[in-house]
Formats: structure tokens, C-alpha cells, sequence
């Protein structure tokens, strides 16, 4: 009997330390929070990638629409990046949309090596990372003339990377001067 006792509570101790291992869904994903570009700006404005990327349409998309499209779900979804941890809305279309939320690989260390960085939610973007929104549920009114080109778009790049000097020196729309002889 004493011995039965003993290889009962052994079997329940080891239960009590092996259950949890097999506790919920073991397909589930691992949620990444979103951080927003001024994180990735720390590194990224070094390499010039932040700077380049401030100036395109993407960084400026929040800021198309009109006040009463702020508050439409779906102009938002393509508008903005999401909610950081704090739940506050990340404006525009933020290095996160195409690359993954960053808060489980934008340390340096995790960075520096590519498997790793991939592990930890870093995401390299495909045509079906821009099909999310470039696509035909586009309002009509809104859409590019020409249909989407990822090969194109790809070629082009969407950081606009040009030098520092460039972008420092670059008219901005509001600023642009009229141009001789018009």
C-alpha cells in the first residue's frame, strides 16, 4: 500500500509539471505588438531608410483622407499601421505594415541576424503584403489610373532612397516654386 501511495503522488507531481506544457492551442501564433517608426527611426535614420521613407505618399496616407474618412473602418485599415500596446491608433503607413510589429526583433542584436529577426515577426514584403490595399476594393474615386505593378513598384522601391543632401534640399509641394517661362 505504501508503495502504491508513493507512485501515486510521484505521478501527480509529474502531472502538475508536464500539464502546462500541453495546456491551450500549440498552433497558435504568437501576437507581436506594433511599436511604431519612431522606434525604427533609432537605427533606421543612420541608414538613411527612415528619412527616405517620411517623404513618400505611404507616410503621409493618414493625412489624405478627409476628417469623416478617419472615423470609416476601412479607409482606416489601409490608412494607418494599427495600435501599439497602449492601444493609441499609428498614423500613416508605417514601417510595421510591410515589415511586421516590430517590439520582438527591433533590438539590435536580434537585427543583426536575419533568422532570428524573421523569428521574432519580421516579415520581408511580398506583392501580397501591398495587395492588402492595393487592390480592387479601392474606392473607384481612388484608384491609380494604372492597375497595380508589384515588379514595377518593387523596382522603384517605396523608401524613395536618395541622399541626404537630397532630402534635405527636396521641395515640398507647398513650397514649390513656379517654373520659368509658364
Amino acid at each position: 500500500m505504501k508503495r502504491f501511495v508513493i507512485l501515486v503522488t510521484m505521478a501527480m507531481v509529474m502531472a502538475l509539471f508536464t500539464l502546462p506544457a500541453f495546456a491551450g492551442d500549440s498552433t497558435a501564433v504568437k501576437q507581436h505588438q506594433y511599436v511604431g517608426a519612431k522606434k525604427c527611426m533609432m537605427c533606421h535614420k543612420k541608414d538613411n531608410t527612415y528619412p527616405t521613407w517620411e517623404i513618400t505618399k505611404h507616410a503621409k496616407a493618414w493625412e489624405s483622407l478627409k476628417p469623416e474618412d478617419q472615423k470609416n473602418e476601412k479607409c482606416v485599415a489601409c490608412h494607418s499601421t494599427g495600435k501599439d500596446a497602449t492601444g493609441a491608433l499609428l498614423i500613416g503607413i508605417q514601417c510595421e505594415v510591410c515589415h511586421g510589429p516590430g517590439a520582438d526583433y527591433m533590438k539590435m542584436n536580434i537585427m543583426k541576424d536575419k533568422k532570428l529577426a524573421m523569428g521574432n515577426g519580421l516579415l520581408m514584403p511580398d506583392e501580397k503584403t501591398c495587395k492588402k490595399c492595393h487592390n480592387e476594393n479601392v474606392p473607384e474615386q481612388f484608384r491609380s489610373k494604372e492597375a497595380f505593378d508589384f515588379a514595377k513598384m518593387k523596382a522603384k522601391g517605396i523608401h524613395a532612397i536618395a541622399s541626404a543632401t537630397e532630402i534635405k534640399t527636396e521641395v515640398k509641394p507647398t513650397e514649390a516654386k513656379p517654373t520659368e517661362g509658364k
